[in-house]
């Protein structure tokens, strides 16, 4: 396995990636969208019986003065269009509470409860009046409801040790967990990476105005000083039009948490300009992303080769997803090329036995070795289930608690989640790109053909089931994801994760503790408890440091299952070698950008490396990808700074000698697999140690050497190893 793995670092002597694409079996149909909409779209009523109220805008319910209760009075007009039609409310007389069209427009809209709002912050004419609870019916709406509910009075959207960029990406879990719109691991790390490329453009645009260092460039009128605008406002104003243009069908959602989230916010004469510059920054990162092959349809046929992938034999309708996705442009790293790891190990291998071995009896749906604690790792990080959001939304709170705990400022927060979701995004296209080259079969096509595969150290069960990924529906049978094996995706994403988090807090010793919805559902069904043989007393985890949660991650996919170790170790090192480059380039961004003008792409950094032209992201400089060579993500160049935490670019810095190899090798074939194995990597020191399985035959390949690659201090050095060793 050492000997496998030190080699995913080397770069392959292959034919040219245009040769490589065409002999993939996938066809091309050309349809292509655009993301919709790429201007800001609000939910509005209009009709011809909107109200202004000319002696005082703002007074809306005519009670003589100005307070809350009117801006309240407007999003409850909005919501009840939602609710029963734009026309029906559009209907209603005139009277009290119909004055709702305070800038005059003829329609209802966000922006005239945001007038509202700025005209008691700035106190005109002593209209500042705090909100007395006697004038506020249960029946009223609460702009701070997080949900924009209309029926209850729920807590603030804010808490207290919260900011624009924690409110808008816990909005965005929520958002993954129930949109329909491509509800898949790649689709939700490309908006996830959108997201927060807006929140931190905007933070810098507001607050440095033409200094500003940005991930991209702008072609906006409307820049100069940061006195001008509000960073709250234009952070909330851009993350809503980006979300809006990729989640349409959540714009209801959007509008009351826009809503929500500017009512908390005090930002005197700054608000229409806060706004457009907001809607600016999303519209644009909306149009350079349109054309970045997020939409592109490939199909994919399958073959008859042993050893490719195939359909889950449990469930063969299940269609198969991404064989195109790793064509997409990368946001940071300049192509897959240099980061596509070597192939698997080959069919006839001792080391690919030894891995086969391994899953079979460790994630067998009846295995008799996986522990308790074993298998609740692998539902906790498993985020396949419908409605849970797929991992990013774990990998998001990750962020989040992390954040928290540390205490960051709102820029560290606006830096971390921008660095940590393109080195995520760009780690998945990678992580594709390398399933559908490989196009590695799965372990339970694997296991049930394992009769035919040539090599006489693994032994096929036709009958083999995985424990599976929970799917939630009526099918007890867990299902295998529907792309190939090779690399894990779990295991770059963690990789690219916690990658991040140890280069941007510069040490790799932070615990904490982490709650899993997966297993929330489970400790409210005793009866899946029951099927899966746990019993569980809560759904949280505790971490010792970001490689022990990493690790596991990585693993928990070896327990259900449905990966090969190998799946998982060249995973995690592929990521965590996409987020040294996302970090570094970050860090050094902010030195190279400091004596160019914007869009000049002689600077180095990422303007070199993505051949982006001059960077402005309004004229989408990137061009065409269709004629482009693939692997070249010809993106449009991103400018960028960093957090003002000092990065470490060697917290990984080991490498990978001789010794080391043999010292692992060693491991491998002295182990006597006694009780005193090695402890199976986990949240804490005291977790089981992967039982051994029974004994391979006289090729001298045993069971007992798959158990000392659970040591947490071997795997995580060898980790470590390839990430220093492959580091560019």
């Amino acid at each position: 396995m050492a000997r496998f793995l030190s080699r995913w670092v080397r770069r392959r002597n292959s034919a040219p990636q245009s040769d490589q694409s065409s002999s993939k079996n996938r066809k091309l149909i050309s349809t292509r969208r655009r993301l919709r909409p790429e201007t800001l779209e609000v939910r509005q009523l209009l009709a011809a019986n909107i109200f202004h109220n000319e002696a005082m805008p703002e007074d809306v319910n005519e009670d003589g003065i100005v307070t809350a209760v009117d801006a309240l009075t407007i999003i409850n007009q909005i919501n009840q269009a939602d609710n029963i039609g734009e026309g029906e409310s559009g209907s209603q007389e005139r009277g009290r509470g119909r004055l709702t069209d305070v800038n005059n427009d003829g329609r209802d809209s966000a922006l005239d409860a945001l007038m509202v709002i700025n005209r008691l912050n700035r106190g005109d004419d002593g209209l500042r009046n705090p909100v007395d609870d006697r004038d506020t019916s249960p029946d009223e709406p609460n702009v701070e409801s997080p949900t924009g509910s209309t029926d209850d009075n729920d807590l603030p959207a804010a808490e207290t040790d919260s900011d624009v960029v924690l409110q808008w990406n816990d909005l965005f879990g929520e958002i993954l967990a129930s949109s329909v719109e491509d509800q898949n691991p790649g689709y939700a790390s490309r908006s996830m990476a959108m997201l927060n490329i807006a929140i931190y453009d905007s933070v810098n645009l507001a607050t440095d105005g033409d200094d500003a260092d940005t991930f991209y460039d702008y072609s906006i009128e409307f820049r100069g000083s940061s006195d001008n605008v509000t960073t709250d406002i234009v952070a909330s104003q851009a993350a809503y039009t980006v979300l809006s243009g990729l989640y349409p069908d959540q714009q209801e959602t959007l509008d009351s948490f826009l809503a929500s989230s500017l009512a908390n916010f005090r930002s005197g004469d700054s608000t229409s300009d806060s706004i457009a510059l907001g809607t600016e920054i999303g519209n644009e990162i909306l149009a350079v992303r349109a054309d970045d092959g997020f939409d592109e349809i490939v199909q994919y046929t399958y073959t008859d080769e042993v050893g490719s992938f195939q359909a889950d034999p449990l469930n063969p309708n299940v269609p198969v997803w991404g064989p195109g996705w790793g064509e997409l442009d990368t946001f940071a790293i300049s192509s897959t090329d240099e980061y596509l790891p070597e192939t698997t190990p080959a069919l006839t291998s001792e080391e690919y036995a030894a891995s086969y071995n391994e899953v079979k009896e460790l994630g067998a749906a009846d295995s008799t070795v996986r522990t308790e604690d074993q298998t609740e790792a692998g539902i906790f990080w498993a985020y396949d289930r419908e409605g849970l959001g797929t991992p990013l939304a774990l990998y998001n709170d990750v962020l989040a608690t992390i954040a928290v705990q540390q205490g960051n400022t709102l820029e560290e927060n606006a830096a971390l989640f921008a660095q940590a979701s393109v080195a995520m995004a760009d780690a998945a296209v990678v992580a594709w790109d390398t399933k559908f080259t490989e196009e590695f079969w799965r372990p339970v096509t694997a296991i049930q053909s394992g009769d035919i595969d040539g090599n006489p150290l693994t032994e096929g069960d036709a009958e083999w089931t995985a424990l599976g990924a929970p799917d939630g529906g009526d099918d007890e049978i867990g299902f295998t994801p529907q792309f190939p094996t090779y690399i894990s995706g779990h295991a770059t994403f963690g990789g690219a994760l916690f990658g991040t988090l140890q280069q941007f807090y510069g040490t790799d010793d932070i615990s904490f503790e982490l709650t899993s919805r997966e297993l929330e559902i489970l400790l409210e069904d005793p009866e899946l408890q029951e099927a899966y043989g746990i019993s569980l007393d809560d759904a949280t985890r505790t971490f010792s440091s970001f490689s022990e949660a990493m690790a596991e991650n990585g693993r928990s996919r070896v327990y259900l299952g449905i990966h090969f170790d190998f799946d998982d170790l060249v995973g995690q090192a592929v990521g965590q070698t996409v987020a040294a480059t996302v970090a570094s380039e970050f860090a050094a961004l902010m030195d190279a950008n400091s004596g160019n003008d914007k869009g000049d792409t002689g600077g180095g950094g990422f303007a070199d490396n993505n051949q982006g032209g001059n960077g402005n992201v309004g004229n989408n400089a990137g061009g065409d990808r269709e004629g482009n060579e693939r692997g070249t993500n010809n993106n449009d160049s991103p400018r960028s700074t960093t957090s003002s935490r000092a990065l470490a670019t060697n917290v990984l810095d080991t490498t990978l000698d001789d010794a080391d190899l043999a010292l692992f090798d060693q491991s491998r074939t002295t182990n006597d697999g006694n009780a005193n194995a090695p402890a199976v990597i986990g949240s804490t020191t005291d977790r089981q140690p992967d039982i051994q399985s029974p004994e391979l035959d006289s090729s001298g390949v045993r069971q007992d050497e798959l158990t000392s690659r659970d040591s947490l201090d071997e795997r995580l050095a060898m980790i470590d190893s390839i990430f220093a060793e492959s580091r560019f």
